[in-house]
């Protein structure tokens, strides 16, 4: 297994970067893959590979993750948290965080069954949240050179500045529901179980 793998804050963050990562066979994607935990030497660092496929040229390529915390075993219903933390990814830059946001805001737009559009839009509010964690205290409304690694995220910075506009990104999110809102209608909308009395 290389050595150099990705940090990721969550498996929900390892699997936005396979959204927002392009295939480095036809440069389109998007990849999609299923995670399997891998054994890990080192107390506290929980280790996943993930085989993922183009969906356009069919290229299968093999991406390794180190996470922060051991992935929770998936429960039905129940939202992904993407970083629960305060730092900024190592992995997906502020570009690439306004991208998927707005990519998820259009899908969850799309989306008939109510359920799954409420969990996209959670989905999306926490990529918002994760693009503002790159800007600084300083007065500049553009976020700093280095929150912006990837080639394309750069190349839109240079053409189009006004897309990283922190005070665009803070509109956008006023407009939203707090995500504590959020969780609360979904929860809202889980099936209640019935109580049974015992023989």
């Amino acid at each position: 297994m290389p050595s150099a793998a990705l940090k990721a804050h969550s498996l929900a963050e390892a699997y936005l970067y396979l959204m927002a990562t392009p295939c480095p066979g036809c440069s389109h994607g998007p990849l999609r893959g299923t995670a399997r935990e891998l054994p890990s030497e080192a107390e506290g660092v929980f280790k996943i590979s993930i085989p993922a496929t183009c969906a356009v040229c069919n290229r299968t390529i093999e991406l390794f993750f180190d996470l922060h915390s051991r992935p929770a075993p998936a429960v039905e219903d129940s939202p992904a948290i993407v970083n629960p933390t305060d730092e900024p990814s190592q992995i997906l830059d502020v570009g690439q965080w306004i991208m998927l946001f707005r990519m998820i805001v259009e899908a969850a737009s799309k989306e008939s069954n109510k359920p799954r559009a409420r969990h996209l839009g959670l989905e999306a509010a926490q990529c918002l949240e994760e693009a503002l964690k790159f800007y600084d205290d300083a007065e500049s409304d553009l976020p700093p050179a280095e929150a912006v690694f990837h080639e394309a995220s750069r190349e839109r910075f240079r053409t189009h500045p006004e897309q990283f506009s922190r005070e665009r990104l803070l509109d956008w999110r006023a407009k939203l529901p707090t995500q504590a809102v959020m969780r609360s209608r979904i929860a809202a909308q889980r099936p209640r179980r019935r109580w049974r009395r015992g023989p």
